[in-house]
């Protein structure tokens, strides 16, 4: 488990980060969601050692992960672009990075190298966008780690690939690796997280079960006048239909809607963008 207590990250511009605490467990994927600028990269660097936070700590098994290389040894982490030294072939790449880490697997790597296609003969620099992710998944996922930190892992996949990289990633978790993802992609958030961290100018906002924030948000399509919609959150509009969103009870919700005159239609599946677009007008 990774134990984040009243960390705070800033800049010359001020805080990125404000006062954060969370326990991210073992076998548990994490979404982490924001707008830009929200301090997800930030948090994400703090957690693997990369920063030092101001204020507070990040540990793991009890030890201060920025002071401890044994601590940053478990920790994986896929970033949104990794460069690659010239000149190097996939093999000779993977043979550079294995000598940086003991637990590293040539088998495991040569396997996910076949999974996703990626020939070991190639020169890694000049590999397409998404054959270089590729790459950095196959080496990440040939350690040993314990958890998983991951910012947009997914650009420049196809879908076959992202696929395939969901289906590891998930199958790791379940095998007791913990995993915190930040992406913009809140489809994959949906379908791949079992808890959402949500960040809004560097203060988490919220922390909980995916499935329990669903629950607790009502998304019907009403039928009305524009002045009548105050008090909801309308995130679709055909001429006198509008979308909107509720949060609480849903029977009292319901009682609210039909109290202001309004008509509704039916009522729809909510998802994680609902959720996300509900966050982001209660900031």
């Amino acid at each position: 488990m990774i134990q984040i207590n009243h960390l705070s990250k800033a800049y010359n511009s001020g805080n990125v980060v404000s006062d954060i605490s969370i326990n991210l467990e073992s076998g548990k994927i994490y979404g982490l969601i924001g707008a830009n600028g929200s301090g997800k990269s930030t948090l994400i660097k703090c957690i693997s050692g990369i920063y030092k936070p101001d204020e507070g700590e990040v540990k793991f098994k009890d030890a201060q992960i920025y002071n401890s290389e044994n601590c940053k040894e478990k920790i994986g982490l896929i970033f949104d672009v990794m460069h690659f030294l010239p000149m190097y072939s996939v093999n000779a790449y993977a043979k550079y990075y294995a000598s940086f880490y003991n637990d590293f697997s040539f088998d495991k790597f040569y396997e996910y190298l076949e999974q996703f296609g990626v020939s070991k003969k190639a020169y890694a620099e000049n590999l397409s966008l998404g054959n270089k992710k590729k790459l950095q998944i196959a080496l990440v996922l040939s350690r040993n780690i314990e958890f998983l930190l991951m910012d947009e892992p997914e650009n420049g996949l196809d879908n076959e690939s992202r696929e395939m990289f969901r289906n590891i990633i998930r199958e790791k978790a379940d095998n007791g690796m913990g995993v915190l993802l930040s992406s913009h992609d809140l489809f994959n958030i949906e379908s791949m997280c079992d808890e959402l961290i949500f960040l809004n100018d560097g203060v988490m906002k919220y922390h909980g079960g995916v499935d329990e924030r669903l629950s607790s948000i009502q998304k019907w399509r009403v039928r009305t006048s524009l002045e009548n919609l105050e008090g909801l959150v309308v995130t679709e509009t055909l001429g006198n239909v509008f979308t909107v969103l509720t949060e609480g009870e849903r029977g009292t919700n319901k009682e609210f809607i039909e109290s202001k005159g309004i008509d509704i239609i039916d009522t729809e599946k909510v998802t994680v963008t609902d959720a996300y677009t509900l966050m982001r007008q209660k900031k």
